[in-house]
């Protein structure tokens, strides 16, 4: 009789296994191209021929139930992982994701306003403020998007995401998040909202302070929030926002560069752009990010804020699978150093994709 039984539950194993069985769906796609950048710091010029060689790589499979299970990678042409990732779509429940470089629910807020190619850091030397939105929540941590629901005509989206170490360390599969020498968890949440011509959204993570840490005087936050209109074919937008970075310690000069991860004050960043499809192949766009890096000091040290600004000049033409553009971004005390020289980058670039 116990034969039997385990005979019969092994063939109920087997039938359950065969049946969960996914038929997946394989895809490969990329982009190609070549750039040329130039660099201009006072009266010093640097000059450089790249290249583009991307390659993503996915495999999505459907279950009985209607859920999606898919996975990615995205390599470089460094020959580097870029992003991997994993994600759950159950329908309307929403989709459940966890990746190594895939920029946690911040990046759906990291310099959104209008563009016609890259957002106004893209080639900069510093690591600004309005990029490191949700940094740390990058790797090693949980992340849900919500399905997005009709509210009076506007589609709504809520996203949120946690991570019990936030080191922002890749975890692969089986293993343990590398301890921060800073924080213990993060946590963040965010919401968009669009419809008729408007697209807006706001987003928070905090990092919770590690109790054994002295580099720290509290817990860390960073917020932002945005909107934009689109009228025909002119976009216009505006993002603002800023972080307590909870470093301590002493007051820095305003003519010494900062670093953003290390800076002992706090952040605050505005961006305005307009962009505008001038035919449908060809866009334009302008735009301005001020970062003001505030030292917290009291009135006995007199150490005074510094304003970094960026002005970037933007196109984009494509035909089919090629696209040609560029942009030329003048920065303006670069590092949130008053006595940096204006630095100013022009690229150029062709690219195809498949």
């Amino acid at each position: 009789m116990n034969k039997l039984k385990k005979i019969g539950l092994t063939a109920l194993g087997t039938s359950l296994v065969a049946s969960s069985a996914i038929a997946a769906d394989a895809s490969l796609t990329g982009n190609v191209g070549y750039t040329w950048s130039s660099e201009e710091v006072g009266t010093s010029t640097t000059d450089g021929i790249g290249y583009e060689a991307d390659f993503n790589m996915s495999v999505s499979g459907e279950m009985d139930n209607g859920w999606t299970a898919t996975g990615s990678l995205l390599l470089t042409e460094s020959a580097t992982l870029s992003s991997s990732w994993t994600s759950l779509t159950m329908g309307s429940l929403g989709t459940v994701i966890v990746g190594n470089g895939y920029g946690g629910v911040g990046q759906a807020f990291d310099d959104v306003t209008p563009k016609a190619y890259e957002e106004n850091h893209d080639g900069m030397k510093t690591s600004t403020a309005i990029d490191n939105i949700g940094a740390n929540m990058g790797n090693g941590s949980l992340m849900y998007f919500g399905p997005t629901v009709d509210l009076g005509g506007f589609g709504v989206q809520v996203m949120a995401g946690y991570a019990p170490e936030a080191s922002n360390t890749a975890v692969t599969d089986g293993g343990v998040s590398t301890s921060s020498n800073l924080w213990s968890s993060g946590q963040e949440l965010g919401v968009k909202i669009s419809g008729m011509g408007i697209t807006a959204g706001a987003y928070a993570n905090e990092l919770t302070k590690d109790s054994a840490d002295s580099e720290t005087d509290g817990d860390a936050m960073t917020s932002t929030w945005h909107v934009s209109y689109n009228a025909g074919p002119v976009s216009v937008g505006y993002q603002t926002g800023g972080s307590d970075t909870g470093v301590t310690g002493a007051a820095e000069l305003a003519t010494a560069a900062k670093a953003y991860t290390t800076a002992t004050g706090n952040f605050e960043f505005e961006k305005i752009s307009i962009a505008a499809n001038v035919s449908d192949n060809m866009s334009i766009s302008w735009g301005e990010l001020t970062e003001t890096y505030d030292a917290q000091s009291d009135m006995t040290t007199n150490i005074a804020d510094v304003e970094m600004k960026s002005t970037s000049i933007q196109f984009a033409y494509s035909m089919g699978s090629m696209k040609i553009s560029g942009y030329m971004t003048d920065t303006d005390n670069p590092g949130w150093d008053s006595n940096a020289k204006s630095d100013e980058v022009t690229e150029l670039a062709v690219g195809f994709s498949f």
